[in-house]
Order: C-alpha cells, then structure tokens, then sequence
C-alpha cells in the first residue's frame, strides 16, 4: 500500500523528529512509504496518510487528503500552523494517536467522543538505556536532559540542585537558556549538546535523574530514557511517560510495533 507521510522540517531535532524518523525508518513490508513535503502534491496514487507534526501544511492540503484513510500522531498541544486544516483533521481523521492516556483526556483541542483513538508509545530503543546500567555504587550525582525550552522546567530542577546541596549535571540544547550556571559555584554543571549515542552511558552512571516540566509532557522520553538505564526518578507534574512505567512497563519500549499495528487495523 503507498501511504503518504507528511512531517515538518523545521531544523529541530527533538523527541517528536526521533520518533517520526524511527517510525519511519522501520516501516512493514506492505507500507510503501512516500514523505510528501508542505509545497509539493503528492502522486496521485497515493491510498492513505499518515500525518506526523504538519504545522507547515496549509489548509488546501484538505483537498488532497479528503476520501483518503487518515491517521494522525498527535505529539504535542499544537498551537501552530493552520487552524482550519486542524480543525479538519481532528473531525475527519480515521484514527488519532495520542502517547498517553493523560494526553488524550486533557488534550486542548477538542475532539468528538466518536472519534477513533489509541494511545501509543513514542518508540524508544530501551535496551541501548538497559545496556548501560551500572551497579548503585558506580553511580552518582544528578542529571538533566533536553532543550531548554521554559515549559521543560529546567530553573525548577536547577532549584532542586540547590536546595538540596545535589551535585546536577545538564546536558542538551541550550540555545533558548535563561539560566546562569555560574551562580551555582560549580553545583549544577552544563556540558552542552552531546550525541545521542551518548546518553545511555550519561545516564548509567547518574545515581538520580530530574524533571519537572511546567507544561503537561505527552510522554517524555527522557523519562523512558533514565528509568531504563536504572536512574532513581525525581519527577513533579504531568508527565506520560510515567504512566506506561507505573501501569504497562512491559509496553514502554514497544512503541514501533503497536504504532503499525494501529495503522494496519485502520488500512488493512
């Protein structure tokens, strides 16, 4: 089946562009996958949608998607993009995908009781995580992952460190920082951007890892991340991803064969 993808490229690489590239990237055999960008029509072969973030698709994209099996990944609040090709998507798509059951019962857009929903885990490879995981006294300190984007609660988890004497390493995209690190006399330490090959080891060797977002978390991956290389968890708010540890942990690193399994009831 040719399945059109559509998907921003905005020149951010986070939790959501993971997902989308690995979801992708390990397509079943019968899913003949087209990336269809903003600016350009589709072939008109094209027998069904599967719609990632689409804050860049105008609202004439209804013409080429209508009478076609939609599905849509809904990943974040949305608050971009267009309000009417949105709206469309929400009232007509066939299915809609949300990471967590928090995120699709406080979800900001409303959506009919009728429409067709899952909740699915972000894919999240947890044996690199596990692969790492040092025994407790090859452990220490605190650690902090992400981009520094206010919603992330960054300066709440650089209080935290200082509150509590807690040495806290950081380490992400800091290109939107408001803190300054240097008040903290060395307490909390900022290593900058590092590859994501690197993180397994970084959080094997943390004893804690902390987050607490201001902004509800549809899922958190960074969360996933840290429990799975052993860290004990310091969180605060609304975060997914602790949902699936507290109530389906078996299914946390299961998210690419239950996302296809999704779409293939919808399409097949």
């Amino acid at each position: 089946m040719k399945i059109g993808w559509l998907h921003d490229d905005i020149g951010i690489v986070g939790g959501a562009e993971m997902s989308e590239r690995t979801l992708r990237g390990n397509a079943p055999e019968w899913a003949d996958i087209v990336f269809c960008p903003p600016n350009k029509r589709p072939p008109d072969d094209i027998e069904a949608f599967i719609i990632q973030h689409c804050v860049t698709y105008p609202a004439k994209w209804i013409e080429v998607l209508k009478g076609k099996p939609i599905i849509k990944q809904n990943r974040d609040v949305w608050w971009a993009g267009s309000v009417v090709l949105r709206r469309w998507l929400l009232d007509n798509a066939d299915l809609l995908l949300f990471s967590s059951r928090m995120q699709a019962e406080t979800y900001p857009h409303v959506y009919g009781d009728a429409q067709p929903i899952a909740i699915v885990p972000p894919p999240v490879n947890l044996d690199w995580f596990r692969a790492e995981c040092k025994p407790p006294k090859e452990r220490q300190g605190a650690v902090w992952v992400g981009r520094a984007d206010p919603g992330k609660g960054l300066h709440l988890a650089c209080d935290w460190a200082y509150r509590n004497s807690e040495p806290l390493d950081i380490y992400g995209d800091m290109s939107m920082r408001y803190i300054d690190f240097s008040e903290f006399g060395g307490l909390v330490t900022y290593h900058g951007r590092v590859p994501y090959e690197a993180l397994p080891a970084i959080y094997g060797r943390a004893a804690k890892f902390v987050f607490f977002p201001i902004h509800k978390e549809p899922f958190g991956r960074t969360v996933a991340e840290a429990w799975a290389a052993g860290c004990e968890l310091h969180l605060a708010g609304d975060i997914g991803a602790w949902e699936w540890i507290e109530e389906r942990p078996d299914d946390v690193g299961r998210g690419v064969g239950m996302f296809w399994q999704e779409v293939e009831q919808v399409l097949q």
